[in-house]
Order: structure tokens, then C-alpha cells, then sequence
């Protein structure tokens, strides 16, 4: 198996050099091969994707939902990033939801944040310093 960096991935959504394009197709197309795509990389992804493409989240969430059906792609933890992508399409941040939904994952009561939009979307799990 081979590890995916962002800058892989987001070569194959944004498609916007096509030399770099043919090589990751390259490599992805190769038999037999597997990869694998940690949540680290979904997350930098997003945030290329958002901030300096200007995609939208659902965008994002509807690119990310087609790479959860590629083959020889293999997740950190598909579960968890299906739930993000479902939270996103109904306004949520993906970072948030993934760092919400493994911190819960991990046996944690709480998370710290100074994100009140992730406070009210989560309330009683993520608490606001004072």
C-alpha cells in the first residue's frame, strides 16, 4: 500500500495540471495497487480546496464522496468521514466534525474550543473555555 499526500489528491480532484494530473492517474491505475488516504489529508485537502480553489463544501463534500468509491482507495476511517461529509451538506465544517467525531472515538467527555459555531452544533460535548 502507498500513502496519498494532499498534493496527490488534490491533483486528481482540482484536475488543474495536466501534466501532474496523467502522473497520479498513472500511479493510481497501476494493477493491483492500493492506497491509502488519512484523515490528515482529507482535512488539507478541504482546506486547498476551499481556500485557494474556492470550492464550495458541497463541492468538496460531493468530490470527497466520489473518492469514497474508488476502488484501491483505502480511508483512515471511512465511517467517520461519511458522517463528516453528511454534516457538512447540512452546514458543518469537516474539520470540525472530523476532529469532533475521533475525539469522541477516543473516549474523550469533552473538547476544548473557541469554535462556538462547533459548541452549538455539538453542544455539551465541545465547551468553551472561560
Amino acid at each position: 500500500m502507498t500513502g496519498l499526500d494532499t498534493n496527490v489528491l488534490v491533483r486528481y480532484l482540482a484536475q488543474d495540471d495536466e501534466t501532474q494530473l496523467r502522473a497520479v492517474l498513472g500511479l493510481l491505475l497501476k494493477k493491483g495497487a492500493t492506497f491509502f488516504v488519512p484523515d490528515l489529508v482529507i482535512i488539507e485537502a478541504d482546506w486547498v480546496l476551499t481556500s485557494l480553489y474556492e470550492w464550495t463544501p458541497d463541492e468538496v463534500a460531493e468530490s470527497f464522496g466520489r473518492l469514497l468509491t474508488v476502488h484501491n482507495l483505502v480511508f483512515e476511517d471511512e465511517g467517520r468521514i461519511r458522517g463528516a461529509l453528511r454534516a457538512v451538506r447540512q452546514g458543518a465544517d469537516l474539520s470540525d466534525e472530523l476532529i469532533v467525531n475521533r475525539c469522541g472515538e477516543m473516549g474523550c467527555k469533552t473538547v476544548a474550543s473557541f469554535d462556538k459555531g462547533m459548541a452549538k452544533r455539538h453542544p455539551g460535548f465541545v465547551i468553551v473555555p472561560k
